[in-house]
């Protein structure tokens, strides 16, 4: 049995050149919200428990879970990272990946506010700059690996920054903390 160090470029997930994990304020606002949800949640669902024949028990109960999932889907998105090597974009956990290989990508467009990295068919990915931490130098780790890379030194077309899903997301979890308060205070009436 031998262990082989891989070098980039041969299309077989070797470890990526740069990492870039989401920025640290929306990174901790989603785990926040994901433990502010689940003892809002948790209290809910005992206070319902408690009287399950009430008119809104199980209403109570659903809302808890709904809120918990919305945290759960914040939490795990702000936990994800985006690697940039030879053979292409990642974005994913771990071993756990959504991949653009080197192949499918027509071009890297950069520019001031994100990347958008175009596939030759398919769906162009969109990183906002203000998703991911260290964005200088996930810039230059683009140009760095040879991925083939335009420049532009003006702010992303609008179509391209609507995919961004950072303000959105946040917005989520917020209204997820939210619900899970006011389903916690349904409950305890």
């Amino acid at each position: 049995m031998a262990a082989v160090d891989t070098p980039p470029g041969l299309g077989l997930g070797a470890a990526a050149r740069g990492v870039f994990p989401a920025r640290p304020g929306p990174r901790r606002l989603a785990e926040a919200a994901a433990r502010y949800v689940a003892v809002a949640g948790a209290l809910a669902i005992v206070l319902a428990a408690r009287r399950p024949d009430a008119p809104a028990a199980a209403t109570w109960v659903v809302g808890a879970l709904t809120c918990a999932a919305l945290a759960a889907v914040g939490l795990a998105v702000r936990r994800a990272h985006v690697g940039i090597d030879a053979d292409g974009v990642r974005w994913g956990w771990g071993g756990w990946v959504v991949r653009m290989d080197r192949d499918r990508i027509d071009r890297v467009l950069i520019f001031r506010d994100g990347l958008a990295v175009r596939a030759r068919r398919g769906t162009t990915w969109f990183l906002a700059a203000r998703d991911w931490d260290r964005f200088e130098v996930m810039r230059r780790t683009v140009a760095d690996v040879g991925l083939p890379a335009e420049e532009h030194d003006r702010r992303a077309p609008l179509r391209a920054r609507v995919q961004s899903y950072g303000r959105f997301l946040d917005g989520l979890v917020i209204a997820a903390m939210v619900g899970a308060t006011l389903v916690a205070a349904g409950a305890a009436l």
